[in-house]
């Protein structure tokens, strides 16, 4: 017996701007590999599948871009001392060392932070 699936017919309709945007709109919330796919499988009445985001890993990602941004600006100012540091003279070297503790300081507390973060995604993930 020979399978139907060969599509050979033609259905043309007309739409407005707005219909047409409404249809891409829906269209790209799912995970059909083309605009003719989900437009028959709507027409037809057929299941639409939509695309699924996983929200749990948002705040885990959220939170480790603050901690690289901050991180980086902290590793940006310890660079820019280093480079002072380099063509400073004896009188200037003593500010530069106690600016360095403390970003020295600053950087070791991001650390920790990130550590627990970590620690505690870590947890949460093997209790799942």
């Amino acid at each position: 017996m020979k399978k139907e699936n060969n599509r050979n017919k033609w259905l043309h309709i007309r739409l407005t701007d707005r219909e047409l945007l409404n249809l891409k709109k829906d269209f790209n919330g799912t995970v059909h590999p083309s605009l003719s796919e989900y437009t028959r499988r709507r027409l037809l009445g057929k299941v639409i599948i939509g695309k699924y985001k996983d929200t749990r890993n948002q705040e885990i990602l959220k939170e480790l871009a603050g901690m690289r941004r901050t991180l980086h600006g902290l590793a940006t100012n310890y660079n820019q001392l280093a480079k002072k540091m380099n063509s400073a003279t004896e009188n200037e070297m003593e500010s530069y060392r106690i600016q360095v503790r403390k970003l020295e300081g600053e950087i070791q507390k991001e650390l920790v932070q990130l550590n627990q973060f970590i620690d505690e995604i870590s947890e949460k993930w093997f209790q799942s």
